[in-house]
């Protein structure tokens, strides 16, 4: 019977259950049988009848206290469906959680989450986050949680001394959420200038957290920021950009840009320490290492490419430096902090403005991604996966393609259910006798079954190069008018001209100010040729460290630190960053390529969904067979 009902066969499974008498059976059959009676009525959502189940089964399980502890936790989920938020409440102090283990222990603690929201209770509320989120052996998947923000935030509505009973409460138990919430509080203690209160939660971490790896971590680079790099010359700014070898141009270029930055603020006296990366990462990450040791670099402008942008931001980062980079860091959004400023706007940045409510009101909830088999591809696609949860988007296809290949259809026509004619195969089989006696064909048929459309836009994170393949691969598989989304990259004039014969396409691009043109102008009287992308976030990475450094004379990396903290927004002439959770984000804007021409693309105005609407028919329980 339970074999029934997991696979969906609810009506059968009660019949099957009503069939049975309790004639014969003992007290824990007869409370199983009620329980599995109440289980399939709460799905089918008889609440009510369920609940009568569920204290009928009570009374036959006295002594099963396993079969108790289930029974009741389907008897909290009843009442909490009903409304009746005190008695789910009151029915859970009853629970033994020693006997519920897994999946079972997991739904306790969300439901209690849930009923202590709507109650009120603020600090049960916050414990039950914690048990949820107590799974966790890494910062990675602790926060990519969907609770992991709901706790932070409710956590730093505590006062300090609540804050430390609430840790205390985890002593002896080495839970990471909770070692790190113990850091975070580290952190805001000493940069408000509370610093032997930060020390002692310091030491206490030390102590209860010795054995977790990356709480440690945590505390020893911390530690170490503070003993040896708090000294800085704030007149004293890096810069590790390729000036040998094969990208040598686009680093004198970035040269100019920066230059022409000087130039516009001549009362600020910096000394810009230059040094050559070689294009190379390991190299790059040696020279921001050099300046810092033996300069002590108030900021690094660098990461010209990605490749070299990385490893550059994560030795900046060792050091507690701000750094500025020319180009996307490819870490999780978990490894980047306030002291990282991607000029060219970082994937995160991209993928938050797709998931923003004005985009997915404009185009649906129904995604797909088709991504570049690499790192970049990659960060992509985890960001992707990650914001699609939080917006409750549902991901229909997520298709990865070799960079290395020239022909990407592949993935296109898997996302198209193309692929899969054997599930299709009464449809293909009667699509081809059709065609079979078609005498005269006015069009080319690529492929004998229509595609299947099952979302309403699909992003599409390639460079220029993969792009120009990908997109026309859509309509060569009969899928027309699709609403295709891309990055920054497609501004190129590669796309735009392709755009006259792709038709409409839409990417997350720069928001150019109009600024921008006098920067234009200023830059052609110093160096009499245009300014293009690589000047432009060159002279915005210059901006930034006169809207931070300026002539604050700061000296010490505390104080920057803290600064930078307090900071909301920065501007550029190709955009705004924000300061949010701790991370820049730049403020991408949503472009339209239309007729070899590009369009800001008005969000407001409503447009068809091309995907057909699916019921969803699962229904949210929290029971337990």
């Amino acid at each position: 019977i339970k074999q029934l009902y997991l696979n969906k066969k609810r009506n059968e499974a009660l019949e099957e259950l009503q069939k049975i008498t309790e004639e014969g059976l003992n007290s824990s059959e007869k409370g199983m049988r009620r329980n599995l009676i109440g289980v399939i009525l709460f799905s089918k959502g008889s609440f009510e009848q369920a609940i009568f189940n569920f204290e009928f089964a009570l009374q036959e399980t006295m002594e099963d206290k396993l079969l108790q502890a289930r029974i009741l936790l389907n008897l909290s989920s009843s009442y909490y469906k009903l409304g009746l938020f005190d008695k789910a409440f009151n029915t859970q102090e009853n629970i033994s959680t020693n006997y519920l283990i897994g999946a079972e222990k997991s739904k306790y603690h969300i439901l209690r989450y849930k009923l202590a929201k709507e109650l009120g209770k603020d600090r049960e509320e916050i414990v039950s986050l914690i048990e949820i989120l107590g799974k966790h052996n890494s910062l990675t998947t602790l926060k990519q949680n969907k609770y992991y923000q709901v706790l932070i935030n409710n956590f730093f509505k505590l006062s300090k001394s609540e804050k430390m009973r609430l840790l205390e409460q985890f002593e002896n138990r080495e839970l990471l959420c909770v070692g790190y919430l113990g850091y975070l509080e580290v952190e805001k203690l000493y940069y408000k200038g509370q610093k032997e209160d930060a020390k002692d939660i310091i030491s206490w971490l030390s102590n209860e957290y010795s054995n977790n790896k990356e709480v440690s971590a945590l505390v020893s680079a911390f530690t170490f920021r503070l003993e040896n790099y708090a000294k800085m010359n704030p007149s004293n700014i890096g810069l590790v950009i390729p000036l040998s070898g094969d990208r040598s141009k686009y680093g004198q270029r970035v040269l100019r840009g920066v230059d022409t930055g000087n130039k516009s603020f001549p009362e600020l006296n910096f000394n810009l320490i230059i040094r050559d990366s070689e294009a190379s990462g390991v190299l790059g990450a040696n020279r921001v290492k050099e300046l810092i040791e033996n300069h002590s670099v108030s900021a690094i402008i660098g990461g010209l490419y990605p490749t070299e942008a990385t490893k550059e931001y994560l030795e900046a980062k060792k050091h507690g430096v701000l750094f500025i980079s020319l180009s996307q860091v490819y870490l999780p959004s978990e490894e980047k902090d306030h002291l990282l400023i991607e000029v060219p706007g970082s994937i995160e940045s991209q993928v938050r403005q797709i998931f923003s409510q004005k985009f997915l009101n404009r185009f649906g909830p129904n995604a797909a991604i088709i991504y570049p088999n690499s790192k970049r591809g990659l960060a992509y696609v985890n960001e992707f996966w990650k914001q699609a949860d939080l917006a409750d988007v549902k991901v229909t296809g997520a298709l990865e393609y070799d960079e290395e290949k020239t022909d990407f259809r592949g993935p296109v026509k898997n996302l198209l259910g193309l692929e899969f004619t054997r599930e299709r195969k009464e449809e293909y089989d009667l699509l081809k006798e059709v065609y079979s006696l078609e005498k005269k064909r006015s069009i080319r048929r690529i492929q004998t079954l229509k595609p299947q459309i099952d979302f309403d836009w699909v992003f599409v994170p390639a460079l220029p190069r993969a792009a120009q393949s990908i997109i026309p691969s859509f309509s060569y598989y009969d899928a027309f008018n699709l609403n295709i989304v891309g990055g920054p990259s497609w501004r190129s004039k590669s796309i735009v001209d392709g755009s006259r014969k792709y038709g409409k396409m839409y990417f997350i691009g720069d928001d150019l100010k109009p600024e921008q043109k006098q920067f234009s102008e200023k830059f052609f009287s110093l160096y009499n040729m245009r300014a293009r992308i690589i000047e432009m976030r060159a002279y915005d990475a210059y901006q930034m460290v006169v809207a931070l450094i300026g002539s604050t004379g700061f000296s010490s990396r505390d104080e920057l630190d803290i600064f930078i903290k307090s900071k909301e927004s920065l501007a550029g002439i190709t955009g705004n960053w924000i300061l949010e959770n701790g991370i820049w984000y730049k403020e991408m804007e949503p472009l339209m390529l239309q007729r070899g021409r590009v369009l800001s693309a008005d969000l407001d105005v409503q447009t068809e969904n091309t995907s057909s609407e699916t019921a969803n028919n699962e229904t949210d329980s929290t029971t337990s067979n």
